[in-house]
């Protein structure tokens, strides 16, 4: 999601270029309209001063590092069809070629349906619908000539930005899809070591500002070379999926799970003390072990749990403590909880996680 967020920001930073691209580019339309013939009578002032105004709002936003609000956005469409509409009339329209100008609406119309939520394109549509109809009308259009031009015209701007419009939220929906593909693991649609990561930092950024303490247990199911080895490998991804099942069932929603190796998994804890992290392992092994049911083979997990501070104020330390925690449980039997003793000196100074995950262990 946090991955997601930041597309989404990005997305409106390149609507907002975007936008100052097309008024900046309007504005030099502007002046070359002015420069070519055939010459307009008396009005070139007016349509250099309408794109001049288009040219320094578009270097505005061109040159802004401050999000600009969605409503800023579409209020600048507006305005934007208003430039193009006080242009071409001030140019004289047809007697001296700037009647060819009303093809910049179409610059508003993809720009609103493509960057804008499909209401306020609407809007952006009905604005420009409006300052046709008066543009044309002021042309002294005959009636009949402007109502098929004005449909013609709204008509096209309309399916043109519905097609835009689909392919937007289809390019969004792959984007958002592709995201979450990257974050979660394919088999037990768990998140993944990177995501895991991800959340670790928000958290500890959290912890920084006087959250409460974070776990992190470690996890590693009991002889699972054997259930992949005696009952094959379709057997030993359905076992992987029966436990992340239970992994995910029996945490809060704040909780992050996630699936980091072969048969091993890390889970992170937010705002618990030590006493409710071992609470949590305790209740997860015990699940895990009824979860079974009609697999006909004794399932169970062995979990390490390390608590911040005692074992560490960062990820790699806790995950490192925990990690040997649950390796002094698989040497105990198996099936078990182990808590991490206290940090030693100078394991916080650890910056990464264990390169590969958690060490493949087979019991």
């Amino acid at each position: 999601m946090e991955q997601f967020t930041r597309i989404v920001r990005d997305q409106d930073a390149v609507r907002t270029r975007v936008l100052g691209l097309l008024m900046l580019a309007g504005g030099g339309l502007a002046a070359i309209t002015v420069a070519l013939p055939p010459e307009a009578e008396g009005s070139d002032p007016a349509v250099l001063v309408c794109g001049a105004i288009a040219a320094l709002a578009g270097a505005g936003l061109l040159v802004s590092r401050r999000e600009v609000p969605g409503w800023l956005i579409g209020a600048i469409g507006i305005f934007g069809t208003g430039l193009i509409t006080l242009a071409t009339y001030a140019g004289g329209g047809a007697d001296t070629g700037t009647a060819d100008n009303e093809v910049l609406y179409v610059w508003v119309g993809l720009f609103a349906f493509y960057f804008l939520p499909l209401p306020a394109a609407m809007l952006q549509l009905a604005a420009v619908g409006v300052a046709y109809a008066w543009l044309l009308s002021a042309q002294g259009t005959p009636a009949n000539a402007a109502a098929t031009q004005w449909v013609v015209t709204i008509g096209t701007l309309l399916v043109a930005g519905i097609v835009f419009a689909m392919l937007h939220n289809s390019l969004v929906g792959l984007v958002h899809e592709l995201g979450e593909r990257a974050r979660l693991d394919d088999l037990t649609r768990l998140l993944n070591r990177h995501a895991l990561e991800e959340r670790a930092e928000t958290e500890f950024a959290r912890l920084a500002r006087g959250a409460g303490p974070i776990a992190v247990l470690v996890c590693d199911i009991d002889g699972f070379k054997t259930v992949n080895d005696s009952l094959g490998h379709p057997a030993g991804d359905q076992v992987l999926r029966r436990v992340a099942l239970v992994l995910e069932h029996g945490t809060r929603e704040v909780d992050a799970v996630a699936r980091v190796g072969g048969d091993e998994f890390a889970l992170l804890l937010p705002d618990v003390t030590a006493e409710e992290a071992r609470g949590v392992a305790e209740r997860l092994r015990l699940a895990v072990r009824r979860s079974a049911g009609d697999m006909r083979l004794r399932l169970s997990i062995s979990i390490g749990v390390a608590i911040e501070p005692a074992s560490g104020d960062n990820l790699a330390a806790l995950w490192q403590a925990a990690d040997r925690a649950m390796y002094d449980a698989k040497r105990s039997g198996g099936d078990a909880v182990g808590l991490a003793e206290a940090e030693p000196a100078g394991a916080a100074d650890a910056t990464t996680v264990p390169s590969s995950g958690l060490t493949p262990t087979e019991v």
